[in-house]
């Protein structure tokens, strides 16, 4: 041992002598590397250490290490500098133990860190201070660079610098375990990929493992790209990487490596699926030297294999260069590499598969975003286009978004409107992408493909324009915009019907349009479509809110009195009520004309002394009744005599039978205007004549208490025209509340709400207890009461009663007469005119089943009611015996 101690020492010297002694020793060593290398850690010095460097052309450690380090050292004083610091770690006998781990990663790290310093220290001491300010002002303009590898790498290859090959601590303990132990080693850079679905890193262990596989000196990995799209290519994004690297992946385009798809050796073991392995590869023809001129480093030997995944497609080629301790790769090699490429296979596989949901997901999230712009700007047209167009160039990254909307059938133009975006995206004043919807000549003029799409409702993919027969050269020729690949898909409305054309042209990256694209660009037509058409329905709703709103004007006008009717009104003197008999149950319906009923409208307003406690002025109620008298139609029974009628008995029933105890001020009010006005624009049809013909009415409002919904909506009309609001001097808490009496009183007149709600209003009766404090039983009460005034012509003396009937029947029979004329079906029997002789028994059939009942039970509510009841019985007599000689009738008429 100590001949072999001493013949190291002599070598340290001079390397070159050849004695036997030393050829012996040489041979010794190279059959066990272990001992050399434990006598190297441990007798080596400084400066021996320093020679090595100088010798492989690295610098010595006297040039890593300033003055003042050294003398730091000498002294026991602590380092200045990261590098000063390292370097005492280095050979500091108290930092760390000699093992061989420490003095490698040391090492390593103090080669790193040199290799990589943007400044070099100065030896004179006397320089120290504006050293280290130099140092600190390169350090910071250093820093300031993206802090990732990728960043090193492209400096280093935009130089023309050679890549640092200084030792890995994770390659040595492979190489480590390799000569141990190379089963196990085989196991461990099988774990080593199984779990990693990042290409980048996964493409980094593959390198760094294929060169301690094969002994290799560099390694590359290229990954096959666009195979489903025509036009494969083979992509580095990791090439010659040397074994002792800390791998550093590129991330710009520009560092990118791209190989044609059957090009150079890599892109034919790519396209054949064999194995090249070549002693000499710069003889080869297909040997590409420009990674090499790029790097400065020579390439000998080169064993290139691709590699397959489970379906035996080829996802990648692997290549190595230069073999270490043989001068080629040896068969050993390449079945120790398919081996483990098949491993490769798999993993590379998983991780494309994992890349693929990511960026699905990464779409899904932008097209969710595309679905907000979409909801968030439907105002505007353009407004909506120009998002949806933003956000398809922006993830497909193409220069030109376009979309060309189709022009009426009718017009010379094939395209009427063309929205164009080039990138990148131009500012517009407000800080947003501008869109030319003007200067996009080349688009709206003779675009052949955009018409033949619009033609053939085709998706249209063309990979390179110029070849391509379909494409008009003179539209780059007039845009000076020079067109590669385009991708042009129609644009459709709800309806699935074509409306327009979108086009992307050029991806950024100068590669075709693949599948992924048309998939994408697929659903942005679909959203371009919704955003159009929700735009356009925009358009179409605020156009008819303004037709509506010009109706509004109109009505108000024309269903509006003049201010000379007002100031007529007001200079009438209002006759009391008794002079009318307004107070009496029994009426006559048909002893008032048309504005003595408005006089006595006024009348029941004062003497229920809603003006007073009311607030209301004057001049606003007599232009409100004149309104409502107006806004009435001319047919036979639901008119303005109908409503006052309606309006009179309400508030006979508040005078004789004290309900005025039983109900507030908004209550009493609100039941009042809703008698005035439940029946409001009536077209003499029932609810179930709106439902059969799909009225307009039935659109609006729906099928349940259709006429009632528009009575009331139409009364809200004539209360917000001008100088018609009543209710005008409440608080708005109040005026909601009322508003809602209003409604329920109007709705309360639909005879089916009535059946819904009497059997509990006759149970209340029934038990003689009512809980006026339960909002749901107050209701009740109001509803019975707005349907008893409103068939309250039952009660009235038998002239009257008999007279309302015929013109009941007269609407009824006009609305028979229509179901069967113009729906084609037979109208019920009250409506049926050919069954008019029938008219006492359905009277006697609508007494018994509606009229006699209610009034019976409000007779037990309050004994008040009595009159109206005994009118409602003598009625019923009269009927029974119109009906007993129509029967008599009927029954002499058979004998004969």
């Amino acid at each position: 041992m100590v001949n072999i101690i001493q013949t190291m020492e002599n070598m340290s010297i001079d390397i070159t002598v050849e004695d036997p002694e030393t050829i012996e020793v040489e041979s010794f060593l190279e059959r066990n590397p272990a001992v050399m290398e434990e006598i190297f850690l441990r007798k080596a010095d400084q400066s021996l250490v320093s020679k090595w460097l100088q010798k492989n052309g690295y610098c010595s450690l006297g040039e890593m290490n300033s003055p003042k380090m050294n003398s730091s050292s000498e002294g026991n004083a602590s380092p200045t500098s990261p590098a000063e610091n390292r370097g005492d770690m280095f050979f500091s006998k108290h930092s760390r133990s000699n093992s061989k781990k420490h003095l490698r990663n040391d090492y390593a790290k103090s080669k790193c860190k040199h290799m990589f310093r943007t400044y070099e220290p100065t030896s004179t001491s006397d320089k120290a201070t504006d050293e280290r300010r130099n140092s600190l002002k390169e350090m910071k303009i250093f820093r300031s660079l993206p802090q990732n590898s990728s960043n090193i790498l492209s400096l280093l290859i935009e130089s023309k610098i050679r890549l640092p090959r200084y030792p890995s601590k994770d390659i040595e303990k492979k190489r480590e375990e390799r000569h141990s132990n190379e089963m196990d080693f085989f196991m461990d850079i099988v774990k080593d990929i199984s779990n990693d679905l990042d290409l980048r890193s996964l493409s980094e262990k593959i390198a760094a493992n294929v060169c301690v596989l094969t002994d290799a000196d560099y390694a590359s990995i290229f990954m096959v790209e666009g195979q489903h799209s025509g036009k494969p290519s083979l992509v580095s994004k990791l090439f010659d990487v040397h074994s002792g690297t800390q791998c550093m992946p590129t991330t710009t385009p520009s560092n990118i490596l791209r190989v044609p798809w059957g090009k150079g050796i890599i892109g034919n073991v790519a396209e054949k699926g064999h194995t090249v392995n070549l002693a000499n590869a710069n003889e080869d023809p297909r040997y590409n030297d420009e990674v090499d001129r790029i790097t400065g480093y020579m390439t000998d030997s080169l064993l290139c294999m691709p590699v397959r995944n489970s379906d035996d497609d080829i996802v990648a080629v692997v290549q190595v260069i230069n073999k270490s301790s043989d001068p080629a790769f040896t068969k050993e090699d390449e079945k120790l590499l398919s081996a483990y490429l098949s491993y490769c296979g798999i993993a590379i596989y998983n991780a494309q598969i994992f890349e693929a949901y990511s960026k699905e997901y990464e779409r899904n999230k932008d097209l969710l975003e595309v679905v907000h712009d979409l909801f968030e700007e439907q105002t505007s047209l353009d407004d909506v286009i120009l998002k949806i167009m933003q956000r398809a160039q922006i993830l497909l990254k193409c220069e030109r978004c376009s979309v060309l909307l189709r022009a009426e059938n009718n017009s010379e133009k094939v395209f009427s409107k063309v929205f164009d975006l080039a990138y990148p995206l131009t500012l517009g004043t407000n800080g947003h992408s501008a869109m030319s919807t003007t200067n996009c000549a080349d688009l709206q003029m003779g675009n052949k493909i955009a018409e033949l799409v619009l033609k053939t409702e085709e998706t249209i993919n063309i990979a390179d324009a110029h070849s391509d027969t379909r494409f008009d050269k003179e539209r780059d020729i007039l845009s000076g915009h020079h067109t590669r690949s385009i991708l042009c898909k129609p644009v459709r409305n709800r309806y699935g019907q074509i409306i327009g054309v979108a086009e992307i042209i050029n991806r950024i990256d100068g590669m075709p349009f693949d599948e992924h694209d048309d998939q994408l660009f697929e659903a942005f037509t679909i959203f371009c479509g919704l955003g159009i058409n929700n735009a356009q329905l925009y358009e179409e709703v605020a156009l008819a809110a303004a037709k509506q709103n010009v109706a509004l004007e109109m009505l108000s006008y024309h269903a509006g009195v003049e201010p000379e009717e007002v100031h007529k009104l007001k200079s009438v003197h209002v006759p009391p009520a008794r002079e009318w008999g307004l107070n009496e149950l029994i009426f006559n319906d048909f002893s008032l004309n048309a504005d003595e009923m408005v006089l006595a409208g006024i009348r029941i307003f004062k003497d229920l002394g809603l003006m007073k406690t009311c607030r209301i002025d004057y001049d606003t109620l007599c232009r409100f009744m004149l309104t409502v008298k107006k806004n009435y139609r001319h047919v036979a029974y639901h008119n303005w005599r109908h409503a006052f009628n309606v309006c009179q008995l309400m508030f006979a029933t508040m005078q004789k039978c004290s309900l005025r105890h039983l109900l507030t001020r908004s209550e009493t009010l609100a039941m009042i205007v809703g008698c005035i006005c439940h029946d409001l624009d009536h077209r003499g049809t029932n609810n179930a004549f709106q439902q059969k013909t799909s009225s307009a009415l039935a659109t609006l409002y729906g099928t349940s208490a259709t006429m009632e919904h528009h009575h009331f909506n139409h009364a809200l009309i004539i209360l917000n025209s001008e100088g018609n609001n009543i209710f005008s001097n409440f608080s708005s808490e109040e005026y909601s509340k009322l508003i809602n009496l209003l409604k329920h009183s109007i709705l309360a007149t639909d005879l089916s709400l009535h059946i819904q709600v009497r059997n509990t209003w006759f149970a209340m009766v029934e038990e003689g207890r009512i809980d006026w404090d339960d909002k749901s039983l107050k209701e009740i009460f109001r509803s019975i009461l707005m349907t008893a005034c409103d068939i309250g012509a039952i009660s009235k003396p038998w002239e009257v009663s008999r007279k309302v009937a015929d013109l009941v029947m007269t609407e009824f029979f006009d609305q028979g007469d229509k179901e069967r004329e113009e729906l084609k079906i037979q109208p019920q029997a009250h409506m049926d005119r050919q069954k008019q002789d029938q008219l006492p028994a359905l009277q006697l059939g609508w007494i018994d089943g509606i009229c006699r009942p209610l009034y019976a039970s409000l007779v037990k509510f309050d004994p008040a009611f009595q009159q109206m009841m005994d009118g409602v019985l003598k009625n019923r007599a009269e009927w029974e015996y119109l009906d007993t000689e129509r029967l008599s009738k009927q029954a002499r008429e058979s004998l004969v």
